[in-house]
């Protein structure tokens, strides 16, 4: 026999494979981005739609899309109370009479 070594491939052995990740949605990048920065509303929205797209098509971004919800439900009442504390504030202000 021969302790000879068969010959090496020039590049050696090929790369372990990994298996590709299906696409990132959209609505659910765009669900976290317009709830925490733009209009809440409208993360809730698209936090929703992006749900109902992950579950037909098996994209990724479900977290993404539970967190605009989230996050645009609690941006959204605190917009929704401060805009009532500032419409009290206002009205109390111009019923009392006094000058701004």
């Amino acid at each position: 026999m021969d302790d000879k070594q068969p010959p090496a491939t020039p590049h050696g052995p090929p790369p372990p494979y990994y298996p590709a990740y299906p696409p990132m949605n959209t609505y659910a990048i765009l669900s976290l981005v317009f709830g925490v920065a733009v209009f809440p509303p409208l993360g809730i929205y698209f936090g929703n739609r992006a749900k109902r797209e992950i579950e037909r098509t098996g994209e990724r971004g479900v977290e993404l899309a539970t967190a605009g919800i989230v996050v645009g439900w609690v941006f959204t009442i605190m917009y929704v109370v401060f805009l009532v504390i500032w419409c009290a504030l206002a009205g109390s202000l111009l019923t009392s009479g006094a000058t701004v």
